[in-house]
């Protein structure tokens, strides 16, 4: 979606004027004013990020809890977080594009540190999958060391804390995985099925066992066309799924409208993926948990 004239016009203003404000002040560092300050995409990364900085950075998220950033407009007040921003940080691989806009247009040369670099993408049709976090051990393998050494790059000072919070971060990871896999156990094995609204859970699927039967919106943002509808109604009947999952940021009405005409009695319109939501799915870990238990409720 491309940005209309007025909001141009505000988020020049809105840059012009961090910017000024960022040119006259010094440099955040862990010694001033609470901390490096890291600005991430969404609040899941946000969350893991503070998980490894602790107390020696400060993050904050442009996209707000519940909000997804497929689709997501940028601010002017987005353009005036980055502006004194030690580092940032996006998924990438087409995830959080909306990014590029605002920087086009911050004159500043902010580090940017890309979760997603270098990670092995599951392809849904002929497009790299950038929902790598939904699998623990991504996040643990990948996200983590890349977030402490580009810290410790920023931070050479707070290595050892940047090692030790990831360290404890990965055991919690570890923690959290086990008892994943141990609630998708509990689901019959032909049972394992997943229709979600958008193609957010190939890396989940691919790491708990699931069979992805088809997903109800194939481009965010953009609703199906009635042929694309009824062929996937034929398809997840073939399929005998049992439940419709869809994301509490989005329109329940194409998951029950799906549903209906398939015959399928439970659809589960709570989950969480894009971003956090409210307690006890306001951090990574309680995210994931969450969704899982949604899940094995609706499959067993």
């Amino acid at each position: 979606m491309g940005l209309d004239i007025r909001f141009a016009a505000e988020l020049a203003m809105g840059v012009l004027l961090a910017t000024t404000l960022a040119a006259c002040s010094a440099p955040v560092t862990p010694a001033a004013a609470g901390g490096l300050k890291v600005v991430a995409t969404t609040t899941v990364f946000a969350d893991i990020v503070a998980n490894v900085g602790g107390d020696r950075v400060a993050v904050d998220s442009i996209v707000p809890a519940g909000v997804g950033p497929e689709d997501y407009e940028p601010k002017p007040e987005d353009a005036r977080k980055l502006a004194d921003a030690g580092l940032i940080v996006k998924n990438g691989v087409g995830l959080d594009d909306f990014l590029d806009r605002l920087l086009d247009a911050n004159t500043q040369r902010t580090p940017i540190l890309v979760l997603g670099e270098g990670i092995p993408t599951i392809d849904v049709d002929g497009q790299p999958n950038p929902h790598f976090w939904l699998d623990p051990t991504l996040v643990r393998d990948r996200y983590l060391p890349a977030i402490v050494a580009e810290l410790s790059r920023l931070d050479p000072a707070g290595k050892a804390t940047y090692d030790t919070n990831a360290a404890a971060y990965a055991a919690k990871l570890d923690a959290l995985d086990t008892a994943l896999a141990a609630k998708v156990a509990t689901i019959p094995t032909a049972n394992r099925k997943l229709v979600t609204f958008h193609d957010a859970f190939p890396y989940f699927a691919k790491h708990y066992g699931f069979e992805l039967v088809g997903v109800v919106l194939a481009n965010v943002g953009q609703e199906p066309t009635a042929a694309d509808l009824a062929a996937l109604v034929d398809k997840v009947k073939a399929a005998g799924v049992k439940a419709v999952f869809s994301e509490a940021q989005f329109n329940p009405k194409l998951s029950q409208t799906l549903a209906d005409e398939a015959g399928i009695s439970q659809v589960v319109t709570t989950l969480y993926n894009d971003a956090l939501g409210p307690a006890p799915a306001d951090t990574y870990l309680g995210m994931m948990t969450w969704n899982v238990d949604r899940i094995v409720e609706a499959l067993k």
